[in-house]
């Protein structure tokens, strides 16, 4: 993969007109990268930490080899790992948006040095309509949304500089594509393709093998270390019984990767139907076979086009083998990995042709088409279940924090992890790097169903209940009928129920009367509850009716 006279590619670049008009595609480039930025920040704005960020935010306190090198689910994520336990201490827990800004970054980086790869194979113009493409791969929301996915931009980013480092062929270029390709990996097992792209660049080189062992060497000693280490007592979907699949996982996953590229994409990928995957499959079979034409007419398959098609296999019979009925291959999770391997097998294709200003004019507005699809799905997800869903969970946990040390024994919080989390460890965390749940204030400015939703959460997580009990000497009793409310002014009061049916209780501290139900009394019979001595809140206890009555509540 020389960057010599050896890439008819490069002539194009190399002959790039200087002055302004040669900046215009690096100009609009930086306007793109810029674009994507403030799309998916804008975004994210309203989003917070989601299911497997909870892994590395609560799960691996203190520093140590197992905090950084145990794996998630098959997957490494040691330097996602650093980062969160670098940014806990710095930014704390209170909010996701340093987070936010470290995996988009880590993205838009990425695709600025597969703009920088691309370059070099078909010009600027042409290498500025792929990287839009990947700029604003709407249909790949779940990558792009999700701070977690930091992992999968860490690797396509230090694969792809190794990619660039390989271009120089030296040895220079050799050490730093070592080292490249061991970041990679270290964010997570999208680097193992990359790896196997320089495991073809060692075998086709024409160079020394014995002195560039280190390109490959290093880093498959570095993976082989950790699996045996750590990766190999974590849990994996990785079978055996998979491979009779390969062939339709392969054809539907590629295919799901073009009706990404073109605007197509559907929901989240996990539909049982996928309407315009049929357009994927047509686009494949199309570019195979005028793939074959050009290679063919060229004479010649280089020397780059088989290393980045061994990264793009590698990536699909990875997913193949370890695909689930949670892992399909429509998966909208895969979808940037995959659109970033299939333009980097076009370009290579498409190497050494000068594209006319008009086709780049066509082929810009038919990616700006796509574009806009894709955003308008990714918009779509975002507003309709990721910020809706964020801010639910703020919710609930800023009524745990309301609760504090008062939460009820043995409780666990539902984070979207395959096991609950105990309270403990949430606890500690938000002690030391404070909690991005809302305020007591922000509970009760919110709307009804969010209040509600709090004070059902607070219930639960104290742990209150109505008990059965006689009553007690009070010094003051009230009457209580359906509709009136009663501010509780003691933390044990007593209810009886002076009615001819079962007598509902509700009880609220945020949302409105009746609150929610704790539990009901029998005719002429009476009962309480205890409430908890200190909650971070300063805000009254109030007892309503939620059926039956009339009622006496002492205090």
């Amino acid at each position: 993969m020389s960057a010599d006279a050896a890439h008819p590619g490069d002539e194009s670049a190399a002959k790039a007109p200087a002055g302004l008009a040669g900046r215009i595609p690096l100009i609009l480039l930086a306007l793109a990268v810029i674009g994507s930025a403030v799309f998916i920040l804008g975004l994210t704005s309203k989003i917070t930490f989601i299911t497997d960020e909870w892994d590395l935010l609560l799960l691996r306190p203190g520093w140590g080899f197992g905090q950084l090198l145990d794996p998630f689910h098959e997957h490494t994520v040691i330097a996602p790992a650093l980062i969160y336990k670098v940014f806990q201490p710095v930014f704390g827990m209170d909010s996701a948006r340093p987070y936010q800004l470290a995996a988009t970054g880590t993205f838009l980086l990425s695709c600025v040095l597969f703009f920088v790869y691309v370059r070099r194979r078909v010009g600027d113009w042409a290498a500025l309509i792929m990287t839009a493409l990947i700029l604003f791969l709407g249909g790949a929301f779940e990558d792009l949304l999700w701070t977690f996915q930091i992992g999968y931009f860490g690797s396509l980013a230090a694969g792809l500089g190794a990619l660039i480092a390989l271009d120089r062929d030296d040895r220079r270029g050799d050490l730093w594509a070592s080292a490249l390709l061991i970041v990679s990996v270290s964010f997570s097992s999208v680097g193992i393709p990359f790896i196997a792209g320089a495991v073809a660049e060692w075998l086709l080189n024409p160079r020394e093998r014995k002195r560039r062992l280190l390109v490959m060497g290093a880093p498959v000693a570095f993976y082989a270390l950790w699996w045996l280490g750590w990766g190999s007592q974590a849990e994996s979907e990785l079978s055996l019984s998979n491979i009779p699949d390969l062939p339709s996982y392969l054809f539907t996953a590629i295919s799901a990767g073009f009706t990404t590229i073109a605007g197509l994409a559907t929901g989240d990928g996990s539909e049982p139907d996928q309407p315009h995957l049929i357009w994927g499959k047509l686009l494949f079979v199309a570019a195979v076979l005028l793939s074959a034409w050009r290679l063919r007419r060229r004479g010649e398959v280089p020397r780059g086009l088989l290393v980045v098609a061994a990264i793009g296999l590698s990536f699909y019979l990875l997913a193949g083998l370890n695909q689930s009925d949670l892992r399909p291959p429509e998966s909208s999770r895969y979808q940037l990995p995959s659109a970033v391997f299939i333009l980097l097998v076009a370009a290579w294709v498409l190497q050494g042709i000068r594209f006319r200003p008009p086709v780049l004019a066509v082929a810009a507005l038919v990616s700006a088409l796509a574009i806009f699809n894709g955003l308008q799905l990714m918009k779509d997800q975002a507003e309709g279940r990721w910020q809706p869903s964020s801010s639910a969970l703020l919710t609930s946990l800023g009524a745990i924090d309301v609760a504090g040390d008062e939460v009820r024994p043995g409780y666990t919080l539902l984070l979207g992890l395959e096991e609950p989390v105990p309270f403990e460890d949430y606890r500690r965390a938000t002690e030391d790097f404070g909690s991005p749940g809302k305020s007591a204030d922000e509970l009760a400015a919110g709307d009804p169903a969010e209040r509600a939703a709090a004070d059902s959460t607070l219930i639960t997580a104290l742990g209150l209940e109505m008990i059965g009990r006689l009553p007690r000497r009070h010094i003051k009793c009230v009457p209580l009928r359906p509709g009136d409310t009663y501010e509780v002014t003691g933390r044990s009061p007593d209810i009886k129920n002076r009615g001819d049916e079962d007598l509902g209780i509700g009880l609220t501290l945020f949302s409105d009367a009746p609150g929610t139900e704790i539990g009901s009394i029998l005719p002429e019979g009476s009962g309480g509850f205890n409430l908890p001595r200190h909650l971070a809140t300063d805000r009254p206890w109030r007892i309503a009716i939620t059926r039956g009555g009339p009622a006496t509540v002492c205090g």
